[in-house]
């Protein structure tokens, strides 16, 4: 497996995004084998970019609640995103990390190619964050007649100023709705502010939440109004996102609409946690089956415990290929068992058959740590026999770099472990995984 480019989607949440559906599937389209695309759990915009930098990444999509906030980190942003900004795209230019804002087209063309014109219409949008200046941006330019609608009604005004478009306090929502053609709603899952009784037949709906039906969607359908899909928004900004990733001018958009509408089950039993040695698997391991209440199985004890005979010892008997012959086989025991946090061993991804069954049964999470920090969590354990060797980081260099395809291709979240405790990294964990995991 070649080491390949890596690209992905942060934000908090993240394990809920499709964003790695639609572009997974782009890449096979087009043939594109060696490039891999990502969720990433991040705990702010800084652990973005020195993820970009240090991984490094060559490009990011960003979702809430960053768009905003990484704005000032960024080497370069482009004049569109500067004006919004809110970027919700980032290029790796050699270690120069420029920003873009695609939102714009995605909500712009999630009208236009559903049938509905924006010029001469008004159109209500709830919130005034990163999506919310996107949808302003774009409908003001199409030529409608925007108001915003937030909580907070100054920052709705210092919006409406930089678009010359009118704000209105949530007090007048209604009044404001009822002379409405189209409604925008940006504002996070489970916000209600809009009646039922304020929602008509002819109001076009746009809900920027795609993950699941949002109480605006489902009361607007019952009540007769025309609702476009969040995936269209989501569709439409990534086409464009392709673009600045690949260079690729037309990207497969029929691929990607079908992926984002395929009805797929997230539901697993199990949480695995793969990643190099030293990024924190065991302990991290043991924080997050005390707080899902379950058993931890870590994979190389359990092999020890089946041969009576360390790990070492066992490279040293049989070999490696033997070794991850007998890992395979305990994977493929443990991992269709109900509620177990796995910790896998560093080269588990390196086994097709270990792999096939984590992901049929298990949330894959890649635990990620940068070579200073195996280096310092390492440090001499003759229990590594892959790090027996006389230059230890260059070794490590070299096995992270041959490895990384593989935990990219292998994981449904990844998570960087450097600075961090591992309470705070199994909390955040938990938090992102505990409604996709079965009963």
């Amino acid at each position: 497996m070649s080491e390949g480019k890596l690209f992905a989607v942060a934000g908090n949440p993240v394990l809920h995004s499709r964003s790695p559906q639609m572009f997974r599937a782009a890449f096979k389209a087009l043939g594109v084998d060696d490039y891999y695309y990502l969720r990433f759990a991040s705990s702010g915009v800084q652990e973005i970019t020195q993820a970009i930098k240090n991984m490094p990444i060559s490009g990011f999509n960003v979702t809430s609640p960053y768009k905003e906030e990484i704005v000032p980190l960024l080497d370069d942003v482009d004049e569109v995103a500067h004006k919004i900004g809110a970027v919700n795209l980032i290029v790796n230019e050699n270690g120069k990390l420029k920003g873009f804002n695609t939102d714009i087209m995605g909500v712009e063309n999630a009208f236009l190619e559903n049938g509905v014109t924006l010029a001469g219409k008004k159109a209500i949008v709830l919130g005034a964050g990163g999506a919310a200046k996107a949808a302003v941006a774009a409908l003001a330019a199409a030529g409608a007649d925007v108001v915003i609608i937030n909580r907070t009604l100054k920052k709705a005004e210092c919006l409406a100023e930089t678009f010359t478009c009118r704000a209105a306090p949530v007090e007048d929502m209604e009044k404001e709705i009822a002379e409405a053609d189209i409604l925008v709603s940006c504002l996070p899952v489970g916000t209600r502010v809009v009646p039922a009784h304020a929602l008509r037949q002819g109001l076009v709906i746009l809900d920027a939440n795609y993950g699941e039906t949002t109480t605006l969607v489902s009361e607007g359908a019952r009540n007769g109004c025309t609702i476009i899909d969040g995936r269209e928004w989501l569709l439409h900004q990534g086409v464009k996102a392709f673009t600045y990733f690949t260079g690729i001018q037309k990207p497969p958009i029929e691929v990607m609409r079908k992926t984002l509408y395929e009805k797929k089950d997230f539901k697993k039993r199990n949480i695995a946690l793969i990643g190099f040695m030293g990024a924190g698997k065991s302990i991290v391991g043991r924080h997050v089956a005390e707080k899902l209440k379950v058993p931890l199985v870590d994979i190389d004890s359990e092999i020890e415990k089946v041969n009576n005979s360390s790990i070492e010892k066992i490279f040293e008997r049989n070999g490696e290929e033997a070794f991850r012959k007998m890992e395979a086989d305990e994977i493929k025991r443990v991992a269709g068992l109900p509620g177990r946090v796995i910790s896998c061993g560093g080269g588990a991804v390196l086994n097709k058959d270990s792999m096939h069954y984590l992901r049929e049964y298990c949330i894959v999470i890649w635990l990620w740590a940068g070579i200073e920090t195996i280096l310092k969590r390492t440090g001499e354990n003759k229990a590594r026999p892959l790090l027996n060797v006389k230059d230890r980081r260059l070794e490590i260099e070299t096995l992270l770099t041959s490895r990384k395809p593989y935990y990219a291709d292998a994981s449904d979240l990844f998570i960087s472990t450097d600075y961090k405790k591992p309470g705070e990294i199994a909390e955040r964990i938990y938090n992102e995984s505990i409604k996709f995991l079965t009963n």
